[in-house]
């Protein structure tokens, strides 16, 4: 339903390493990437993810992080994990937040 050549792409990427830029290192390009990426929950929330599983996971690992948090306030990433979690796993969250 909502295939994307460039998701496809994305997810290549992602396939073998944690960040954009190199496997450790979270950098600007991944602000930028993960900004956006990020959004798509909260506009589409029937989207299927399991057809992108790294980028899902490297959704999840930018979300996670505390300055995101504190950037877009704890409810918003709460709500954001919580959907990632169930979009990946296609089961209930472990938790509600």
């Amino acid at each position: 339903k909502y295939g994307h050549p460039l998701l496809d792409r994305l997810d290549e990427i992602l396939k073998g390493q944690k960040f954009l830029v190199g496997n450790d290192t979270f950098s600007l390009a991944d602000v930028a990437v993960a900004s956006y990426l990020l959004y798509v929950p909260q506009f589409f929330p029937d989207v299927d993810l399991q057809k992108w599983p790294n980028m899902a996971r490297y959704m999840m690992d930018c979300a996670k992080r505390d300055a995101y948090g504190k950037a877009f306030g704890a409810k918003v990433q709460g709500y954001l994990l919580d959907f990632l979690e169930e979009s990946v796993s296609k089961k209930e969250p472990s938790s509600k937040r």
